[in-house]
C-alpha cells in the first residue's frame, strides 16, 4: 500500500464523523498538513515516504475520533461534567431500590420475580438518568442561556411556609398517635372509627418510632424556622431521622399489622407503599445535596456559620 493511499484512508475515517458541510474542507487541509509532514519525515530520516512512515505518523497524530474533535466537538449523550452526578444518582436510585427490596417482594409474592423486578427496576432507573442528562446536554448546547448558573442560597428557610408546616405536622403527629381519640371529638356522620384501633404489637414495638421520629423532625423544623437557616448540624440530624423514617415506613409497609381490622390494614399497607416510594426518593434527592456540599461549606456570605 502506498504511502498516499494511509493518508487517504485515514482522512476518510475522520471526515465520515464530522457534519457533511465540513468534510470537504477538513479533508483538504488534512491532506496538506499530512503530506507535507510525511515529506519533511521523508527527508529527516533519509528514507522514502512508504507505507511503515506514513501509518507513523497518521498513528501519531491520533485516532480518527480524535483528530475529528479537533474540527467539532463531539456530542456526548452525558456531558464529561455531569459524570460525577450521573454517578452519583445512579448510586443513590440504586440503593433506594434495594432499601424497597422487602417491600417489592411483599407485592410482587414471588421470590424470584422480585428479584427480576428489583434487576429491572435498576436498568430502567439507568435509563431514566441517561435521558435526562441526554436531554439536559441537549438543551445547553441549544439553549446557553437555560443552563446559566444563578447564585442561590439553599439553606435559608421560609419562615412563613415553615410557621404553617410545623403546627400541621403537629396536628398530623397527634392524628398518628390516638386516631380513635382525635376522630371522637369531632361529627363524623355517623363514621364509626373503631376499625382505626392499632394492634398492641404495632402500639408497643414501631408506634414509638413512627411518632418519635416525626417528633425530631418537628424540632428540627422549629429550630430552622426561629433562625432562618438550616446550619450543617441540623441539615446532619434532619437527614438521619428522614432515613430512620424511610427504614420504618419500609418495615411497616412490609410486615402489616397495624390495625385489628384486616380490610383497613391491607388498604394501609398499600398506602404505606406508595408513600414510602415517594418519600425514598425524596430523601434520596437530599442525600445526593447533602453529600455534594463540602464539609467547610455554610452557605451565603455573611451566615453565622455552622455553630448549631
Amino acid at each position: 500500500m502506498r504511502a498516499t493511499e494511509v493518508i487517504e484512508l485515514y482522512i476518510g475515517d475522520t471526515v465520515r464523523l464530522l457534519p457533511k458541510s465540513q468534510r470537504d474542507d477538513v479533508a483538504n487541509e488534512l491532506r496538506s498538513l499530512l503530506i507535507d509532514e510525511l515529506r519533511a519525515r521523508a527527508e529527516a530520516t533519509g528514507r522514502p515516504p512508504d507505507e511503515a512512515l506514513a501509518l507513523s505518523l497518521v498513528r501519531n497524530y491520533g485516532s480518527p475520533n480524535e483528530s475529528a474533535a479537533r474540527y467539532q466537538q463531539p456530542w456526548a449523550i452525558i456531558d464529561p461534567a455531569d459524570s460525577t452526578n450521573f454517578v452519583r444518582s445512579a448510586v443513590i436510585g440504586i440503593g433506594g431500590l434495594i432499601a424497597m427490596s422487602a417491600l417489592i417482594r411483599r407485592e410482587v409474592g414471588d421470590e424470584k420475580s422480585a428479584e427480576d423486578v428489583i434487576k429491572v427496576g435498576i436498568l430502567a432507573w439507568i435509563g431514566v438518568l441517561t435521558v435526562v442528562f441526554g436531554a439536559k446536554n441537549w438543551i445547553r448546547r441549544h439553549w446557553p442561556r437555560a443552563a446559566m448558573w444563578a447564585p442561590r442560597d439553599h439553606d435559608r428557610a421560609n419562615r412563613l411556609g415553615l410557621a404553617v408546616l410545623v403546627p400541621f405536622t403537629a396536628g398530623i403527629i397527634v392524628l398518628y398517635a390516638a386516631p380513635i381519640w382525635v376522630l371522637s371529638h369531632f361529627p363524623l356522620g355517623g363514621f364509626d372509627p373503631t376499625p382505626l384501633t392499632y394492634t398492641e404489637d404495632f402500639r408497643r414495638t414501631r408506634l414509638p418510632c413512627v411518632i418519635g421520629l416525626p417528633v425530631g423532625m418537628l424540632v428540627v423544623m422549629t429550630v430552622v424556622a426561629i433562625h432562618g437557616r438550616r446550619f450543617r448540624l441540623i441539615r446532619r440530624i434532619d437527614l438521619g431521622l428522614n432515613l430512620a423514617l424511610v427504614g420504618v415506613l419500609l418495615t411497616v409497609a412490609s410486615e402489616g399489622n397495624v390495625f385489628r381490622s384486616s380490610a383497613v390494614d391491607a388498604i394501609t399497607r398499600d398506602i404505606l407503599a406508595l408513600v414510602a416510594l415517594m418519600y425514598v426518593a425524596a430523601v434520596g434527592i437530599e442525600w445526593y445535596k447533602e453529600v455534594g456540599r463540602t464539609a467547610s461549606e455554610v452557605g451565603a456570605s455573611g451566615n453565622r456559620g455552622d455553630r448549631i
